[in-house]
């Protein structure tokens, strides 16, 4: 068996209701890729829940804080599914460690909860007509914390080059830090029920976490299987 099979091994199988599932074996975690919807399918066991939901605030329409600049980008137009409706939290909240991004979109259907996460995306830089920065609701006891990573447009302390691939994309760096802060052990299982891009996988492969993760857009599950494809295939160089 050659190397390569063994730190990288993808399984395209079928999965329930016919759902598209793609598994990716390294030399420590596996990463499960799933194409369904999160919110009518049976959810697979996980230590934790971490993941950046559709807020219900119309990206695609330039409603809620995206404005100005935001819809002149490339994704102007491009609709995020289930962003035009109200999102319902209640489904994720059962699980023992829960991060939910985009918190005070929906923070009226949430528990109270003292330990908000803060992401800082500019770092200093003045403000313009986007977000200064993001939350996270978690099931957390323990103090609210901050993140400060500069992340704006082609000003970004990370990932410089690389060419933004979803409409919300974030930083490996954050999701890495949000497990971090919710204590997700090494080696747990992440559920990530709106995985984007895959952003939230790449950072679970980093730090040793197994994740699963769940798409309904068919193009961004692509994405998402050619970027966790990708990362495990630097493991080899």
């Amino acid at each position: 068996m050659s190397a390569a099979q063994t730190i990288l091994s993808p399984e395209a199988v079928t999965g329930a209701h016919g759902s598209s599932l793609q598994r990716f074996v390294g030399r420590h975690c596996v990463a499960t890729l799933i194409l369904g919807d999160s919110e009518t399918m049976e959810l697979p066991a996980a230590d934790a829940l971490i993941t950046d939901p559709p807020y219900g605030i119309g990206f695609a329409h330039g409603g809620g804080c995206v404005t100005g600049a935001a819809r002149g980008t490339r994704f102007a137009g491009a609709a995020i599914h289930g962003d035009d409706k109200p999102f319902e939290p209640a489904r994720w909240l059962g699980f023992g460690i829960v991060a939910l991004w985009g918190a005070n979109h929906y923070a009226s259907k949430l528990p109270d909860c003292a330990c908000w996460l803060v992401w800082d995306k500019r770092d200093g830089i003045d403000s313009n007509d986007q977000a200064d920065c993001e939350l996270a609701w978690t099931n957390l006891r323990s103090p609210a914390s901050l993140k400060r990573h500069m992340w704006n447009g082609m000003l970004k302390d990370s990932e410089r080059g690389e060419p933004r691939v979803h409409p919300m994309q974030k930083p490996v760096v954050l999701m890495a830090w949000t497990m971090e802060q919710c204590k997700v052990p090494i080696g747990a299982t992440v559920l990530d029920p709106y995985m984007g891009s895959g952003t939230t996988g790449i950072a679970c492969l980093r730090t040793g976490r197994n994740y699963i993760g769940i798409e309904r857009d068919a193009a961004h599950y692509k994405t998402a299987c050619d970027r966790i494809a990708h990362e495990l295939d630097g493991a080899l160089l």
